[in-house]
C-alpha cells in the first residue's frame, strides 16, 4: 500500500499532463503515434486506431509521440530500414504531411503544448472542489496550535509536529496565532525558545516539551517579484491549524477557482524567490519527498491526500511552464519568438538549447534527490 499510493498519485498527474496534450492534438488534426505513461519495459500495450497506447514500469514521466514533432526524424523514418518496420497506418500517417505537427499553424502548436500544463491546472480546481464539496472549506483555528509543518523549514529540523500548541515564545504566552506570527517574524535571527504543549496517544496525559529553533531570513510574498528594496522577515515553517465548514455547491466550485488561482501564484512567487535567492535551496524536493509525502497523506485519510494530490497537479502546471527548453513552457518560448521573428528557430538551435536544458533538469534532479536523501538521514 505505501508505494502503491505514491505510483498511483504520479500516474494519475502524468496521465492528465499528457491527456492534455493529445485531446488537443487530436482536435487539431494532428496524428497521433502513440500515448506513454512511464519509461522502460512495457508492461501494458494496446492499440486503438492510429494510436499505440502504452504504460511503462517506471511512472515517472510520459509522453505523447506525434507525426512531425520532428520533421527530420519523420523523413528520415520514411526513407530508412525502419519503414519496413513501420504499420501501413503509420506509413500513411507520415506521409500525409496534413498530419504532421510542424506543418500547424503557430497558434494550434501552441494550443497543443499549452494543454498539458492547462489541464494540470484544471485538475487541480476540480480537485479543490470535490474537496470542498465534500468536506468543507478550511477555517483558520486563531489559536497558536501547529495545523501542517512545512518539509525542509527550521521547525521540522526541530522536531516540532502537527496539533503542537505554543504555550510560550521566550517568555510570552501568544494568545492567538497571530501573535505567534508576528514574534517569529520579527526574532532577528535569533534562537527562539519554544514551550509546547503535545497532544497525547491514547490515554495518556499531554507532555509539555521545550524547542529551541532559529527562523530562517524570507521575503514576503509582495517583495519576492517586485523591485522594491527587501524586508527580511523570519519563519520557522509552521502554518496555523484549520477546520472544516460546510458549504454550498455555488460556493465550492468559486472557492475552487479563487484557491487554485492563489496557490499557483504562491507556488510561481517561491520559483522566483528561489531563483533570486530569497528563498533557501533546501526547500527543493524530488521524488523521494513526493512518494513519503503521498504514502503519509494516505494515512491521514482522502481528504489530505486529495490535497496533496491537488498541490502537485499545480505544481506541476507552474514548473511546465517556466521558460526551459525540453520543459512545455521552453517549447512555448520558442513559438513566441517565432511568432516575433515570424520564422521558426532554426533545428538545430532548439536541439542546442533543449540538451542545456536537459543538462540543468538532470542537475536540478540531482540536488533535490540529495536534498531528499538529506532529510531522510536527519
Amino acid at each position: 500500500m505505501n508505494i502503491l499510493v505514491p505510483i498511483l498519485v504520479i500516474g494519475i498527474l502524468i496521465f492528465v499532463h499528457e491527456l492534455g496534450h493529445f485531446l488537443v492534438a487530436k482536435w487539431c488534426g494532428v496524428g497521433v503515434l502513440e500515448f506513454a505513461i512511464g519509461f522502460g519495459r512495457k508492461v501494458l500495450k494496446w492499440r486503438r486506431g492510429d494510436t499505440v497506447y502504452s504504460v511503462g514500469i517506471i511512472p515517472l514521466g510520459g509522453y505523447v509521440r506525434m507525426v512531425g514533432d520532428d520533421p527530420a526524424r519523420a523523413a528520415e523514418e520514411l526513407l530508412s530500414e525502419r519503414e519496413a518496420d513501420l504499420t501501413e497506418r503509420e506509413r500513411k500517417l507520415l506521409g500525409d504531411r496534413t498530419k504532421w505537427f510542424a506543418e500547424k499553424p503557430l497558434s494550434r502548436r501552441f494550443a497543443i503544448v499549452f494543454a498539458g500544463p492547462l489541464f494540470n491546472y484544471l485538475f487541480a480546481i476540480l480537485l479543490t472542489f470535490v474537496s470542498f464539496a465534500s468536506y468543507g472549506k478550511s477555517v483558520l483555528i486563531d489559536e497558536p496550535i501547529i495545523g501542517a509543518v512545512i518539509p525542509g523549514y527550521p521547525a521540522e529540523k526541530a522536531g516540532l509536529q502537527i496539533k503542537d500548541r505554543v504555550i510560550s515564545i521566550d517568555g510570552m504566552s501568544p494568545k492567538n496565532w497571530e501573535e505567534l506570527s508576528k514574534t517569529v517574524s520579527s526574532s532577528n535571527g535569533k534562537e527562539l525558545l519554544l514551550k509546547i504543549q503535545r497532544a497525547a496517544k491514547d490515554d495518556a496525559p499531554a507532555a509539555e516539551l521545550e524547542v529551541r529553533v532559529t527562523g530562517t531570513s524570507d521575503t514576503s510574498d509582495l517583495q519576492i517579484i517586485e523591485s522594491s528594496p527587501v524586508t527580511k522577515s523570519y519563519k520557522i515553517g509552521i502554518v496555523p491549524d484549520t477546520k472544516r465548514e460546510r458549504i454550498g455547491l455555488f460556493e465550492a466550485a468559486t472557492l475552487s477557482v479563487t484557491q487554485t488561482w492563489y496557490v499557483a501564484t504562491l507556488t510561481f512567487k517561491g520559483l522566483v524567490g528561489m531563483i533570486r535567492g530569497a528563498v533557501s535551496p533546501e526547500n527543493i524536493r524530488g521524488p523521494i519527498f513526493i512518494f513519503k509525502e503521498a504514502a503519509s497523506s494516505a494515512k491521514q485519510g482522502i481528504e489530505r491526500l486529495l490535497d496533496f494530490l491537488t498541490f502537485l497537479s499545480i505544481s506541476l502546471a507552474v514548473l511546465n511552464l517556466l521558460p526551459v527548453p525540453v520543459l512545455d513552457g521552453g517549447h512555448l518560448f520558442f513559438f513566441l519568438l517565432e511568432g516575433i521573428r515570424r520564422r521558426p528557430l532554426s533545428m538545430r538551435f532548439q536541439e542546442v538549447a533543449n540538451q542545456v536544458g536537459m543538462l540543468l533538469l538532470l542537475a536540478l534532479m540531482v540536488f533535490a534527490v540529495g536534498n531528499d536523501l538529506l532529510q531522510l538521514v536527519m
